[in-house]
């Protein structure tokens, strides 16, 4: 393939190298030990090849490579993909300390600033009293989003499919506001395709239990920072395609479940990076849901949320009403949740009594 191959033949690379990768990996992660093992609040039965994020990059750099000049990644990019991959990658076999991983995510932010010119620089009008720009505090407002995306990604992927589903609806939804031959859109669809290419590995289906493979801290955090590199892309500057107040609904799961785990903590007095069970797909399986069923909830509310941004912004809704309702669903999320798990506990128990009656 030439530069000049259609973003189709891309889309389809990358499938097609993820794919290829994955089942290359497995045997080799077995070898090395780049396993997670079951054990404390891992539940899973086996060892389970931790590759899904190495196969991704690898699907994701070659398709760009024959991408239209026009839609080619920054170099930057790929480079800041590479340091969070390469990070990710050790601390799965290793796990190594957070300063490490913070320091190596804030590296990826400076990257992404400095080398393809990316920042928060504008959040719209969030509060109807006209833009806010964030002016000298740019950087520090990026770095502190970028971080937020990058772990919220991370800390959600607790349930097979669950981190590559939420992340595979924001790209899909960041394509459809770019629109036919916007370079964004190309790049998004391959980044999409690649994830397909894990979810072929990774969705829990009994067809894909004896080759299962998981992405990883190394995948997850990748994927926390396309959504960001992605959504800057069609979100800032004069030539904006959407507001970035719409794009918080493409990512509304990831971002709530992060702030709902992190306030519960500190009003217990606890660190907000302390590892617990307080996630969202912890308390729908504590509700009775089984794996697949978890991730069909939360897929579901995602794919809501995805609409809702979209529709708000094919109406050109005020920022002020889009960010007022957002906020609301964020305030009332783990509501909701422990509305549906409760009803499905209580569902269970009349299903038992009736069949005890039999």
């Amino acid at each position: 393939m030439t530069d000049t191959a259609s973003p189709a033949a891309a889309v389809i690379l990358g499938f097609v190298i993820t794919v290829v990768f994955m089942t290359v990996l497995r045997p080799i992660a077995k070898a090395v030990g780049l396993v997670d093992k079951p054990g404390g609040r891992k539940t899973h039965v086996g060892e389970i090849p931790i590759v899904g994020g190495m196969a991704i990059f690898v699907g994701m750099f070659a398709a760009f490579t024959v991408l239209p000049g026009n839609a080619l990644p920054w170099p930057s990019i790929l480079a800041a993909s590479a340091i969070l991959l390469a990070v990710g990658v050790v601390d799965d076999r290793y796990h190594i300390p957070a300063a490490v991983r913070l320091s190596a995510q804030i590296a990826v932010v400076l990257l992404m600033v400095y080398g393809a010119d990316l920042s928060l620089a504008s959040i719209g009008d969030p509060f109807g009293t006209g833009e806010i720009r964030m002016g000298g505090f740019t950087l520090l407002f990026t770095t502190l989003v970028t971080l937020s995306m990058i772990n919220a990604y991370n800390l959600i992927d607790g349930v097979d499919g669950l981190a590559g589903s939420l992340a595979l609806l924001a790209l899909l939804a960041i394509a459809a506001v770019a629109g036919y031959g916007h370079p964004i859109t190309s790049i998004s669809l391959v980044i999409a395709a690649c994830i397909v290419g894990f979810l072929v590995f990774n969705f829990p289906l009994p067809l894909t239990s004896e080759v299962r493979m998981f992405m990883g801290d190394a995948g997850s955090t990748l994927l926390g920072f396309t959504i960001v590199w992605v959504t800057l892309s069609v979100s800032q500057g004069a030539d904006r395609l959407i507001s970035p107040v719409d794009c918080l609904w493409f990512a509304a799961i990831p971002i709530y479940d992060i702030f709902t785990c992190f306030t519960r903590r500190m009003l217990k007095g606890k660190s907000p990076f302390t590892p617990g069970r307080d996630h969202f797909h912890h308390t729908l399986r504590r509700g009775g849901f089984g794996p697949r069923r978890t991730l069909g909830v939360l897929v579901v509310l995602q794919a809501g949320y995805v609409l809702v941004g979209i529709a708000g912004h094919e109406a050109a809704l005020p920022d002020v009403v889009m960010f007022s309702l957002w906020a609301v669903c964020g305030v009332s999320q783990l509501f909701i949740i422990r509305l549906i798990a409760r009803h499905h506990r209580a569902y269970r128990r009349r299903r038992r009594a009736r069949a005890s009656t039999v």
